[in-house]
């Protein structure tokens, strides 16, 4: 339980841009419970931003709101060092994060967090809104995992409600939505999430992947499916039994993504506690 003095509205405001062949924060205004790691430079100019959530988890009530502008010639990849926790709460009670990528033409900014981990008794609301130009590069992918499996915990948490929305030049042209109730809706069976206990989701624009590139697994512990959705837009879903296999099938989409750009890929997994 939260009371009103213990709830966090926080969030970060940066805007990057490109200076001698270099990307460089012109802008920054974090407010707690959000922190910022120092970025670090990429070989080919960029850079690896981590935004940090300082204690254990959001709470009911919280409240972040990100907002990251990335200027032309720049490029920025958006990660967290550690998963994202959603603490139990009381019924009716609910936190929430709100997400503002803008990228101009000629711009890059890749948003890859870590794996968000819903508790029992837990509800979570977020909304992504990607604003791009034409001649941007932009790409977004999460990772949920439903519940501690270590703990029993699969399926205990009240709600999960995310909506991803990618706008070019003010034209929608993509949107994607998760809502997962589990004490309304029987989501574990065939057709739904068929046991899996790994939720992921993706998509990019600026990107026409070669015809081998898209790519679909079906085995017992994976399923996932990327495609070119339609001219300039790739997307990505998968369900998966264990955090490994899935976490290598990501490794590989971002890997294409990234040879698709003509980028060297970024390896996530040595920003990551």
């Amino acid at each position: 339980m939260s009371s009103s003095a213990d709830v966090a509205v926080g969030g970060a405001d940066m805007r990057f841009v490109a200076r001698e062949g270099r990307t460089v924060l012109a802008h920054s205004r974090v407010h707690a419970p959000v922190a910022l790691v120092r970025p670090f430079g990429l070989e080919d100019g960029g850079q690896l931003v981590q935004l940090i959530t300082i204690g254990p988890g959001l709470c009911a009530g919280d409240r972040l709101d990100i907002r990251i502008a990335v200027e032309a010639g720049a490029r920025v990849t958006l990660t967290t060092p550690a998963a994202t926790r959603i603490l139990s709460m009381d019924a009716n009670q609910l936190a929430e994060q709100h997400v503002e990528l803008h990228a101009a033409a000629g711009a890059t900014l890749e948003y890859y967090p870590a794996v968000t981990i819903p508790f029992p008794d837990s509800a979570f609301t977020q909304t992504i809104d990607v604003h791009a130009e034409s001649g941007a590069r932009v790409g977004v992918l999460e990772t949920w995992a439903l519940g501690r499996t270590s703990r029993d915990e699969y399926l205990r948490f009240r709600r999960v409600s995310t909506r991803t929305r990618l706008r070019v030049n003010g034209t929608l042209v993509y949107t994607d939505a998760i809502e997962l109730r589990p004490e309304r809706d029987r989501l574990d069976g065939a057709g739904v999430l068929a046991g899996r206990r790994y939720l992921a989701s993706g998509v990019w624009y600026g990107v026409t992947l070669p015809d081998e590139t898209a790519a679909e697994v079906d085995s017992a512990d994976l399923v996932a499916v990327m495609m070119q959705s339609r001219p300039q837009v790739a997307s990505l879903r998968a369900l998966g039994s264990d955090a490994p296999s899935l976490e290598t099938t990501l490794g590989g989409a971002s890997a294409r993504i990234a040879a698709a750009w003509g980028h060297a890929p970024v390896s996530l997994a040595r920003f990551r506690c």
